[in-house]
């Protein structure tokens, strides 16, 4: 493991734009899950759905694409464009234009579910803690998938307490990946990678 490239006044190293792609993921899969346990109102989830979870998202995907990091192009990318296109659903329901309900969305979460489940192979040649975190969005996904086929609020419950988990999961890499990145230290463990691949530990 080689050391981290250490900022001075001539040179410096480029951002890690993980940092602010999983704080986006953070704050907006939290505010979604509260909103889904209706532990507040929906109105926060377009905002900062469109915002942290889409725009951030996004441009990390893109900010990892100049890096030359593939695995955080397409993961980034495809769960900022997922966050974009909720707060399209969520508009549509309210204005009644182009509604997508029940099933609709249903299928659109079960193909994001998939997504993740196939992320989270490539993610176990960095640590363990990034598959983990990817299989929990997998199973979170695909309960509130089901949830919306059959009509029932358990599952749907289910899914997003798997989503908050995946959250409490990201937040801890971010933390990680701070320190490590600002200051040269791990103050936190990831875990051993599940496959062997990869000498990038970093989530």
């Amino acid at each position: 493991m080689t050391d981290p490239i250490v900022p001075s006044a001539r040179t410096r190293a480029p951002a890690d734009p993980g940092l602010i792609g999983l704080l986006g993921f953070v704050i907006a899969t939290v505010t979604a899950q509260l909103a889904h346990l209706g532990l507040q109102d929906e109105s926060p989830v377009f905002w900062i759905g469109a915002v942290f979870g889409g725009v951030v998202q996004v441009t990390a995907g893109m900010l990892s694409y100049f890096a030359g990091d593939n695995f955080h192009f397409v993961v980034y990318n495809a769960f900022g464009w997922y966050w974009i296109v909720v707060p399209g659903f969520m508009l549509g329901q309210e204005f009644g234009v182009f509604e997508v309900v029940g099933a609709e969305r249903g299928l659109f979460a079960l193909t994001f579910a998939i997504l993740a489940l196939a992320f989270s192979v490539a993610g176990a040649v960095h640590n363990t803690v990034l598959p983990v975190t990817l299989l929990c969005v997998s199973a979170g996904l695909g309960l509130q998938a089901i949830g919306a086929f059959t009509a029932s609020p358990i599952l749907a419950v289910a899914g997003s307490v798997f989503l908050l988990i995946a959250s409490a999961l990201a937040a801890y890499m971010l933390v990680e990946k701070f320190y490590w990145r600002t200051m040269g230290h791990r103050v936190v463990p990831l875990g051993r990678p599940w496959i062997a691949g990869s000498s990038d530990p970093e989530s």
